[in-house]
This record gives structure tokens, sequence and C-alpha cells, in this order.
């Protein structure tokens, strides 16, 4: 699964390198085409590109798209979608379980697709517990992976034979009247203690993997406890769902969650942005603004729907970016480059330190109303205050 992390070292790549975004298997796996599709269409579009590049060049860029061609030679996709950069001592490989949109480049490694993927699909915490453990699963990218898995170990061994009766396992024979409620009670003392640790284990793993949500999965009696003992800073994280999935394996849990997880995405999608347009103070809307606001670095929360890509022009000196046609900067006089959006917004999130959350759907069609882009501000304290 690919990490935020993995995308940064990526782009730092030297150059030049082929970048290849391929749809390998169709929507329906049943029917999916040949690989040869895709390289049919790859093999048109190099060679567009191969026409645009002096001669030596177009030898090194060939080298790599032989490569590529090699790998793919027949091969059989278990993946959707696959990701390649390839340059002189490069060879990575991104396969994802999403479509994506064909590409390919030559030069700087381009990662702002797989980049607009990892933000636009943040991942996701799945905690399955049941009587007998927990399960810890990591959700992104149409991807269920399995973190952990944790055994609930209850010893009753030391518990007085006497008071309880015969022990057997978990199960008890031959308790009855106050032997039975002591024996209950030992039990649910040691439900309490294992779902505090899960709850620990829970908050641990969210801030190592930075999870958007932590989705807490089983009965009332189990999942009460760990969510009221989840630290407050991550509470708004957590989502219960009240449904006791323990005897289900990894796919039909997953099976079974993925029309949730969907649902609330789109449910939280829509609450911020309707959170954003109906803010009285700290926001900012619209392209324009909010654009000179991100590079100025007052923005620390950024909107903006799935499907928005604006064509800009970015000083070649001072960096500053706006929609402007103007060859020369207005800032610093330098000459001015096109670009685009989607193209700048690695950079500017990484730079600025922003927070980036995309949105599609509803969501995003409400807040195309006001240009598809706005912002939370960061806080500005009064002069003197500590």
């Amino acid at each position: 699964m690919v990490s935020a992390k993995q995308v940064q070292a990526i782009s730092q790549f030297p150059g030049p390198v082929l970048t290849v975004h391929l749809n390998t298997m169709s929507a329906e796996p049943s029917h999916h085409p040949p690989v040869s599709a895709c390289l049919t269409w790859m093999k048109n579009k190099s060679e567009s590109i191969a026409r645009s590049l002096p001669a030596a060049e177009r030898a090194r860029f060939q080298k790599q798209l032989n490569r590529v061609g090699k790998y793919f030679a027949d091969r059989h996709p278990h993946e959707r979608s696959l990701v390649i950069f390839a340059g002189v001592g490069t060879w990575e490989l991104v396969p994802l379980q999403l479509e994506v949109e064909n590409e390919l480049h030559w030069g700087r490694p381009d990662v702002s697709q797989l980049f607009w993927l990892i933000e636009e699909h943040r991942p996701l915490g799945i905690i399955v517990v049941d009587r007998t453990g927990v399960r810890f699963f990591r959700y992104q990218l149409h991807e269920w992976v399995q973190i952990e898995k944790k055994k609930f170990d209850i010893d009753i061994s030391q518990w007085k034979k006497d008071e309880l009766g015969h022990v057997t396992g978990q199960n008890v024979r031959k308790t009855r009247g106050t032997q039975r409620d002591v024996f209950e009670h030992r039990m649910e003392a040691q439900y309490a203690r294992l779902c505090g640790q899960t709850a620990k284990r829970a908050a641990e793993l969210c801030r190592r993997h930075n999870l958007a949500g932590i989705f807490l999965v089983g009965a009332d009696h189990l999942v009460g406890p760990i969510d009221a003992a989840i630290p407050r800073e991550l509470r708004e994280l957590i989502v219960l769902i009240k449904e006791d999935l323990g005897k289900l394996s990894d796919p039909e849990v997953q099976k079974t969650l993925e029309p949730m997880i969907a649902d609330w995405e789109r449910r939280h999608e829509a609450a911020r942005v309707s959170a954003l347009l109906e803010s009285k103070r700290s926001t900012i809307l619209g392209i324009d603004e909010t654009l000179a606001h991100v590079q100025k670095g007052r923005i620390r929360a950024l909107v903006l729907g799935r499907d928005l890509d604006l064509g800009l022009h970015q000083c070649t000196k001072c960096g500053w970016m706006d929609r402007s046609a103007d060859p020369v900067c207005a800032i610093c006089g330098a000459a001015r480059q096109a670009t685009t959006l989607r193209e700048v917004l690695p950079e500017l999130v990484r730079t600025q330190d922003l927070k980036l959350e995309i949105v599609s759907g509803n969501a995003a069609t409400t807040l195309k109303q006001v240009g598809g882009l706005g912002g939370w501000l960061r806080e500005v304290k009064p002069f003197g205050a500590r």
C-alpha cells in the first residue's frame, strides 16, 4: 500500500524518469481486456512525446519505454491500475486497486496524480472486536490490510474454584447464586481491562498511520468501553458500528463494511463543506483569494473538489502563481510558465504545511458554487499573547 512518505521519496528521484499511469484491468475483472490494450495507448502517446525530444534525449526515452513494454509482455494483471517510474538506476512499481487516468510523462517524476489519489482516499482504521479478540485493519485506496490481530486471553486459573465451582476455559459450570455473580464480575473486569488496552493500541495506530477516521465495530458492550477510553483528542475520529462481525473472515468483513464506509465518507465530506460555507469567520472562499492566501502561509486546511484542475502561470524566479496569463511576474518581473494546480499542489502542501481535503459527489457540487476551492485560516494570535 503506497504512502504519502513513499510518494515524497519518489518525487526526489533523479531525472529524467519515465512516469507511466495505466489502467491494466477493466471495472469488471471477469471481462478485463488484455494488457496489450494498455500498451496500444502507451505506444500512441509515446510517439507524440518522442517527436518533441532531441535525438539524444529520444534514445534515452525509448530505452525506458522498452523496459516498460518488456515488463508488460505476457503479463496477467492482478491490480486494477499500475504506476511505473523508470529511469537510469530507477524502477518503482505502485499497484493500485482503483482506476487512474492514463498518463505518460518524461522528465521529473510526475507524482501529481498519485499524490491526488492519496489525499482523496485518506487512510482509515478499522477495529473489529468480539469476545475472542480484536483485529486491526488499515483501509486506503480500496485496499484492505490487516495490521495486527490480538486474541483476548483471560486467565482464570487463579480464581478460587471453591467459590466458582468447576471452571472450564471461559465457560463455567455448577455456579449458583453469588458464585455466578462473582464469576461474572471478574469476567467483566477482565474485559474492561482488555477494552482499555484495545483503546490504547487504537490510539497508537491512529497516530502512527495518520488515520483520518477510526471505525470501531462490535457489540455495544465491547465498543462502548473502548470508545470511552479513546484519548479525548482522537474522539472526533471515532465512528461506531454496533454489529458483531467476529465470526466473519477478513474478506467478509471488508465486503460488509465497505458500503458503510462509503456512506460515512459522503456524509463526512458534505458536513465539512457545509461547515466551510456556513462559517462566519476564519474561512476563505474562491479560487483567486484562496490561492493567494495559501502562498502567503495563511491557510491551515484546504478543501477542493475532486474534479477541480486549474490552469495557472508560475514565476520561474519567485514561484508566485495565479490564473493571470501575463508572461511576466507582477512581483519580481521574471518570466512565467504555464502549469496546473495538480502539478503544483504536492509542493504547496509540503512547503505550507497544509492539511488537504478532497471531496467528491454532492459535496464537490456544492463547493463548485463558490469556485470549488476554499479553506480555513490559521489562527493569528494577538500581539503580546503567549
